[in-house]
């Protein structure tokens, strides 16, 4: 009898141990997940937060007709509410044209507000505007016009996984440059030891005066360290449409606060 009980208690144990296992494996996956969500607060990267920062970007344009850019651009974020924050842009930059003509000074300043006005859950909504001024010391150091965006940033996180849409609206005093603008996005943020997050985007542009469209690819690598710097490598490349980039790469440090 005690003997038909102890195999009867081994059968169950034996029968219930894949379950138990199961379930811590579940259980420590989750405990990774939410390890890892927790790493992306207080980054910039958890779309929900709204979070001052200063980054100290260098960007590297070659152009359709030769002529190449080199910018080093201060951005300061400041959150002025739990919802709300305000940016200004400041680049110095220097522009070497196709005939070998170099020039050097400040770029286009722009300022910029954007404001959460939904957040439920995993999901949020933002708007947002912004002004770019002619202030480039020489044409080739900017756009050579002054321009209004207005936009909508719609994000869902899903562990690991961000998806967003961009879509906005830029007004020119060229008119042959105002567009609507769509910006699929997709983010994995597996928090790594090496790569904390990954990015590929598509942004679309229509412009109305001519009916031209522009598409180009975006990638963007980041690393998060320890005391929640970011270090981050992109790039920017030109698909179909007479954009006048034809590659970026950018290179950016980003110090939250």
């Amino acid at each position: 009898m005690t003997k038909s009980i102890a195999v009867a208690s081994l059968c169950s144990v034996l029968f219930f141990l894949p379950i138990i296992a199961h379930a811590q494996t579940d259980a420590e996956k989750q405990a990774e997940l939410d390890r890892k969500e927790a790493a992306t607060k207080g980054t910039g990267l958890d779309p929900t937060e709204v979070i001052g920062r200063i980054e100290f970007n260098y960007t590297y344009s070659e152009f359709k007709d030769g002529a190449v850019r080199h910018s080093g651009i201060l951005v300061l974020d400041k959150d002025i509410s739990d919802t709300s924050v305000v940016g200004v842009e400041v680049p110095l930059a220097t522009a070497e044209a196709a005939d070998g003509n170099r020039t050097n000074g400040i770029g286009d300043v722009k300022i910029s507000f954007k404001s959460r006005i939904y957040s439920e859950g995993k999901f949020s909504t933002s708007m947002g505007a912004g002004l770019s001024f002619d202030t480039a010391t020489d044409d080739g150091l900017g756009d050579d016009y002054n321009s209004v965006r207005l936009g909508m940033f719609n994000a869902y996180k899903h562990g690991e996984w961000l998806f967003a849409a961009i879509n906005g609206l830029n007004i020119t005093e060229e008119e042959e440059e105002n567009s609507i603008n769509i910006v699929p996005l997709i983010a994995y943020q597996p928090m790594g030891k090496y790569i904390s997050y990954a990015t590929v985007a598509f942004p679309y542009a229509y412009r109305f005066d001519s009916g031209d469209s522009v598409t180009t690819a975006f990638f963007h690598l980041g690393k998060v360290m320890a005391n929640k710097d970011v270090y981050s490598l992109g790039t920017k490349i030109n698909i179909d449409g007479p954009d006048t980039e034809d590659f970026v790469l950018f290179l950016g440090y980003r110090r939250l606060f």
